[in-house]
């Protein structure tokens, strides 16, 4: 049995409902890094990219080809997912690597509907 990666979204909700005030930015920090992941995981593997592993250093990772996959494509639905995911891998990025900025609930909160948007183009038809 495969994991769930739709699971990670559920948790989100979770860790933004935390009543832990002394945590609350790793908390939005932790709900940014999984509503991309849970997004990123469902789209790799629906995109048939489970196991792109590049062959050099000059081809592209596998975050930049399932993103880059879905932002060529010419059906707008198809396209506005590749967009969104992009803009949740950029808000993860500053949540799992900038330890400088500070990291609110509305950031979080803006990346949960962000996941929500695009996992609503994935599964509406």
């Amino acid at each position: 049995m495969s994991f769930d990666w739709s699971e990670y979204i559920d948790i989100v909700f979770d860790l933004l409902n935390s009543t832990r005030m002394d945590l609350e930015e790793a908390y939005c920090r932790a709900s940014i890094s999984r509503a991309y992941y849970g997004v990123f995981c469902l789209l790799r593997d629906k995109a048939g990219l489970k196991t792109y592993k590049p062959k050099s250093k000059a081809e592209p990772g596998v975050h930049w080809k399932v993103i880059n996959q879905y932002k060529i494509s010419p059906d707008f639905k198809t396209k506005s997912i590749g967009l969104g995911l992009d803009r949740l891998r950029k808000m993860r990025n500053i949540a799992d690597y900038d330890g400088d900025q500070s990291i609110k609930i509305s950031q979080a909160e803006r990346a949960v509907m962000t996941a929500m948007e695009v996992l609503q183009n994935l599964w509406v038809p």
